[in-house]
Formats: structure tokens, sequence, C-alpha cells
């Protein structure tokens, strides 16, 4: 049975909850739990069908992921976690390289960044060439592209009489298809009848493959000049830089566009500064929304768990009842804070509401640790986890007697043939 219960899980469990692994002592509660809940439980008779045991291990699973993301909840201090902003997000964009909360920044935090230089690989422009006319006879044409550590060479064919911009469009072609780290267009001037290739280094800064120069190492008989010369590939339009930029008034160069700040920003220059961008850390407000969004997701999933069986296993419908009166007990905290029930027991999220009540920290009463709905909830997954059987289909034999002592009145096993198997998994 355990290869089966193994089966199954795979189609319903995608990550191993964070909260269910299980110390020495926490093993023993439940234990006791199985125990107690099975002085009460009535000997029953079931035939274990694949529906039957594909309907226990679904509604256990979903129940398992809604206690850890319930767990998750209260936990995590939500409005407790920093976001950031930028006043300029065009100019500059930030981010946090990890999460982090509001207390780590010191009080009143704030980085002012000027960008005076973006980082920037070499880039050639060619020569204006007549597009239709014919630059260079036939036969082939070898060059070498040379970068500070390293140099490539390769040949090229030109067939009789192709126009500049043919060959031109063919190059271009050829070197972008090479993959040593330049990237090349053609600029074409329509009205003028005149094109261009240029070349750029895709590596930024003044180090690596930023900086390169094309030289022609060989020519057919009759040409006066090479590829490269008449097509003006080592015209310099611009050498290589790194990035300028300064942080509260600090001056630093990097190579690249993107750079990191105290291990704590992630900066992206996308210009040139003309004043000092603010960028300061605030309250992560989509943290609350990603947060009651993993739970209403969690929750409909348990919900259709029950929905998808309660035809072919009628017990199915104690649970829909049993978490459709949990949420309506305590409806009006859920709803003050975006999360409302259909009328088919899933829970919709109003992404209005929700950016409301995080700001003005009604999420964070509704959710903290203490919270009533979290603990009535966690109570009642709790129950689902140690007997999903309860919720399937099965033959009453007997009730057991009250008078017998508690330790004879069953196996701790009865109530979830189940049960040893699925906490043998996590442990």
């Amino acid at each position: 049975m355990l290869n089966v219960y193994n089966y199954y899980m795979q189609d319903y469990v995608s990550r191993s909850p964070r909260y269910s692994t299980h110390k020495r002592r926490e093993l023993r509660d439940i234990y006791k739990n199985i125990v107690k809940m099975s002085a009460s439980e009535p000997l029953y008779k079931i035939d274990l069908s694949e529906s039957k045991q594909a309907c226990a291990l679904s509604i256990k699973e979903s129940a398992l992921a809604l206690k850890d993301v319930n767990r998750t909840l209260q936990d995590t201090p939500l409005l407790h976690n920093a976001g950031i902003h930028s006043e300029a997000p065009d100019a500059v964009q930030a981010s946090l390289l990890h999460r982090m909360e509001l207390s780590e920044f010191p009080e009143n935090a704030r980085y002012d960044i000027e960008v005076s230089a973006l980082a920037s690989g070499q880039r050639n422009t060619g020569f204006l060439l007549p597009t239709e006319k014919s630059p260079l006879p036939e036969g082939g044409y070898s060059f070498t592209v040379a970068f500070d550590s390293e140099q490539y060479s390769f040949r090229f064919n030109v067939a009789p009489n192709s126009s500049a911009f043919d060959l031109q469009s063919k190059l271009a072609d050829f070197i972008n298809k090479t993959g040593i780290g330049l990237e090349a267009q053609v600029a074409l001037h329509k009205e003028l009848g005149i094109s261009r290739l240029e070349l750029s280094a895709k590596q930024t800064g003044i180090y690596g493959k930023s900086s390169f120069s094309v030289t022609d190492t060989e020519k057919p008989e009759g040409a006066e000049s090479g590829l490269a010369e008449i097509f003006g590939l080592n015209h310099l339009a611009s050498s290589a830089q790194n990035a300028c930029y300064t942080v509260n008034g600090v001056s630093y160069e990097a190579p690249e566009n993107t750079v990191s700040y105290n291990d704590t920003l992630l900066l992206t220059f996308r210009s040139v500064t003309d004043s000092p961008v603010t960028v300061r850390p605030i309250p992560d407000r989509t943290a609350v929304y990603d947060a009651l969004e993993e739970f209403t997701v969690t929750y409909n999933r348990l919900v259709q768990a029950g929905k998808s069986t309660v035809q072919e296993n009628k017990s199915s419908a104690f649970l829909l009842r049993g978490l459709s009166h949990l949420v309506a007990s305590h409806y009006s905290s859920l709803s003050s804070i975006g999360i409302t029930a259909d009328e088919d027991g899933y829970l919709t999220l109003d992404p209005e509401k929700v950016n409301e009540a995080a700001a003005s920290g009604d999420a964070e009463a509704v959710l903290r640790k203490d919270s009533s709905f979290l603990k009535a909830l966690d109570s009642r997954l709790e129950s689902i986890i140690l007997n999903p059987m309860r919720y399937v289909d099965k033959k009453l034999v007997a009730y057991p007697d009250p008078r017998t002592p508690l330790s004879e009145r069953t196996s701790p096993y009865t109530t979830s043939i189940y049960s040893g198997m699925l906490f043998n998994n996590y442990c």
C-alpha cells in the first residue's frame, strides 16, 4: 500500500511541505492524537478501491499543503517585509538582493544615486556605401577579429556583381552566427540609397571582450583592398567604458549596468541622470497580496479535492460543510481584507481591498499568529490530516463501548489505515 501512496503522492503534491517533518516529541503527540481520536471512532469496513484511495490521498495532501501555507502566514510578519522604491525607475531601477525586514535598514534610510556614464562595449561604424553598387570584386576574402586575449580568423566569399547592401547583410548574418561576442547590423538609408555595417561588442566595460579590432589578412588577385578596409569595419565610433555612478556621494565604477550595492540592493542603470535619484526602502505591500493569493489558491484545492469525490463518496460533503462553516463564522474579518467565498465554497480575492488592508494594517491584524481564524483552520486541518478516511464512504460495524478503558477500545490505526504510512513518508 505504501507504493500506492507514493504513486498517488506525485499527482497531489508538488513539493515537501515545510511543516510536515516532525521531531520525536511531535511524532509522539501525533500518535497520542490518533489514539484519542480512535476512542470515539466506530469500527468500519471499507472497500479500498482505487477511487477511494485517490479520494483519501488527495484530501490529505491538499490539507497538508494548506496547513503549510497557514503556518507560514502565522510565522511570517508580512508587513514587516521591505520593498524598495526608486523615484526614477526609467533611469535607475532598484530591487532587493534578498528578502529583508524594514527593521534591518537604518531609520530613514535612503540612497541618492547619480549615473554619469553607462557601461558600454566598443562600437564600430562602417563606411556609407551606395547600396546597389558592387564594392568588391569576386573571390575569397579573409579577415581576423582580435579581442584583448583572443583572435578569430574568418573567410568570406564574394559572388560576382554582389551589391554593397547584399554583401553587408550576408556579412552581418555571418558574424552574428559565429558567436564570438560581436553583434552586427546594417543601417540603411533608403532615401539616400546608402547603407553601412555596424559592429558592437556584446560585453560591456573596459575588460574582456568589450574591445576589438578587425584586420584584413587575405584578398583575391586584382582586389585593391580587403573586405574590412572597403567596408570600414575597423572604424571606431566609440570605445568601451565602465559605468560611473555615485551612491550618497561615494564614487564607483562597474563593467556592467547592473550592480549590487552593500549586499543589499540590485541597481540597474537605464540612462545618465541629471540629478540624484532617490532609492529608499518601503513596506512590501505585494507580499501581503502574494501570501493571500497563495492561501486562497491552496484552500480552493482542498475544496476541489472534496468536490471531485463527493458524487462517489457522499462522506466528502462533511469536509465541504466543515470548511464552509469555518469561513462563514469568520466572514466579517476575512471580507475586511478582501477574502470572500462564492456559492460553491471557493475563496476569491479582491486586489483593491487587499491593498487597502495592507496599507491600513488590517491584514496583519487578521493574519497575526494568534488569529482566531488561522488557529481554528489549523485545528480542523490537523483533524483532516489525521483521519482522511472520515471523508470516504464505508460501512459502520459497531460504535465503541464508552465503558471500555481507553487503551482497550481500539487500535490506534483504526481511524485511518493510511496514518502510519503517511506520516512515515515525511519522517
